[in-house]
């Protein structure tokens, strides 16, 4: 729940009601969204009196001083962002016009359709997955969710988080999942009624149906009690509910967990680890004096001691007494680092560090970590070619070009990446077979190209087009340049060459 919402989440009767399994996810979503902001989504540094809390009788000013000394790795982020540039590099297959001639402005905040599919891509690997809609620019000042053709108007995207998708209803027909209904909560700052300049914000919910939508916001009641007030109702042509799911690990609509779940443990678990030993620090960083025997003044107590140049320290003349600095024996220190070091390696196996060099690693470990890593990302893709094949059909069904999709329609996406470069060795037996025509040319450049010798971006049919046109135009040259040199003129020609039967009777009759 956002903060300074307070809307009933547990109450069917309302329309803030979320599903149970969204509500059991919430407490991970939420830590997600911390390590996704480095604890300062609220503010500066605002999440961290969640995960430092304050120690029993420990002063305010002092509480605070260990809050601004903790810091946060942003491991957590990075790791995503990493995972999400193996899925950045895609093109689009028979894309009806309007989306072609959008891609530079896909959701009307002028986001291309490459950052735009990006910020999907970390959103979905950070929260288990994220809802993306296709909308209608309102006309006249209507609210939304129109699908009027040939007024200038065009399709747009929306990017939606999980937790604002708070209810749904599906049903299956012959085992395939139709969705009936959706309640999305949208945020907004409206002006706040007690000041001039001041802003409030309300959640407003939207409940989507098959040619319908209706938007709602919960007023209270006499009794206190909350109540649904209905502001609108728009009739739409739409006969589906424009709302596509892209999960990380599963393609059924809002289902699926987070998948570097753990990494947020990890992280959130190294952020306490990591401000514990800067306190041991800050607080061993002095020696403490010591002094045993300390004169007793008249009133009873001993005489403070303050340190400085050239400073004195009375002490009194009995057996035992004393001046000296103790200083920490520093295994409490080294076994915090340990522990730090132990974490860190923990995220390292979670994250894609070791495709950087962070640590190093043996060939055979980075081979079964780069297949974990293979085996993850290709399940992205493959839940992100199919979420797409759907966005471009409904794209087309509110443009009016649905004629324009083909079977083929959706993306293509370059795995080149995440598959193990190929080697010296490797490159030159592609080449052996294809010398000995046991591989293709279009063969043996897809392979080069899979295995990051070539531009991922290169298109192979147009290039093994090209080395056709080469080629031609090569024959095309040698011809021209045989018929242009001059003809030599024939040797005369001599007697024909004596056969085997001729020169065996020459020979008979020498010896005669």
């Amino acid at each position: 729940m956002p903060q300074g919402i307070s809307h009933p989440i547990n109450d069917p009767s309302l329309v803030s009601y979320h599903r149970p399994e969204l509500v059991r996810l919430l407490p991970q979503l939420e830590l997600a969204d911390d390590c996704w902001t480095l604890l300062n989504g609220d503010g500066q540094g605002e999440a961290k009196v969640k995960y430092l809390p304050k120690e029993p009788a420990e002063p305010h000013a002092a509480y605070l001083s260990r809050l601004g000394r903790a810091t946060y790795a942003p491991i957590y982020r990075d790791s995503i962002r990493s995972y999400a540039g193996l899925l950045s590099r895609f093109q689009l297959i028979d894309a009806p016009a309007s989306m072609m001639a959008a891609q530079s402005d896909v959701d009307l905040q002028g986001s291309s359709m490459q950052s735009f599919m990006t910020l999907c891509d970390e959103t979905a690997l950070r929260d288990g997955g994220t809802f993306i809609m296709v909308d209608m620019m309102p006309e006249a000042g209507a609210n939304n969710f129109f699908d009027q053709m040939n007024d200038g108007r065009k399709p747009y995207l929306i990017n939606i988080q999980r937790t604002d998708v708070i209810n749904w209803n599906v049903r299956y027909d012959m085992g395939r999942e139709v969705l009936e209904r959706v309640t999305i909560r949208q945020l907004r700052s409206i002006q706040d009624p007690e000041n001039a300049f001041g802003s409030i914000v309300e959640p407003i919910y939207y409940v989507l149906t098959p040619g319908k939508v209706e938007s709602y916001r919960l007023v209270k009641e006499a009794t206190s009690r909350w109540a649904n007030q209905k502001i609108d109702e728009i009739n739409t042509t739409l006969p589906v509910i424009p709302v596509v799911w892209y999960g990380a690990t599963t393609s059924r609509f809002a289902q699926g967990d987070l998948p570097l779940a753990g990494l947020a443990d990890l992280s959130i678990q190294h952020f306490q680890m990591r401000s514990d030993l800067a306190e041991l620090l800050h607080k061993c960083a002095m020696p403490v004096p010591v002094r045993k025997g300390a004169p007793i003044g008249p009133d009873g107590q001993p005489a403070p001691l303050v340190l400085g140049p050239n400073t004195a320290v009375d002490l009194s003349a009995e057996a035992g007494s004393g001046f000296s600095f103790a200083e920490p024996s520093g295994k409490s220190l080294e076994r915090h680092q340990s522990e730090i070091e132990h974490v860190e390696m923990l995220m390292d196996r979670s994250s894609l560090n070791f495709l950087y060099g962070a640590n190093i690693k043996t060939a055979t470990e980075a081979s079964l970590r780069a297949s974990q890593v293979a085996s993850s990302v290709a399940a992205l893709v493959r839940n992100k070619s199919s979420m797409f094949s759907m966005l471009m059909k409904l794209w087309a069904w509110y443009a009016g070009e649905v004629d324009q999709i083909t079977k083929e329609s959706g993306i293509a996406i370059n795995d080149s990446l995440i598959n193990k470069p190929l080697g010296a060795s490797e490159m030159a037996q592609l080449v052996n077979l294809h010398s000995s025509g046991l591989l293709s040319k279009q063969t043996v450049l897809d392979e080069l190209q899979r295995g990051g010798v070539l531009d991922p971006d290169m298109v192979i049919e147009e290039e093994v087009a090209r080395i056709e046109e080469d080629k031609q135009a090569a024959l095309a040259d040698a011809q021209k340049a045989a018929e242009a040199m001059p003809q030599q003129p024939s040797a005369p020609a001599g007697p024909p060459p004596k056969t085997e039967q001729q020169k065996t009777a020459q020979a008979a009759k020498v010896a005669k």
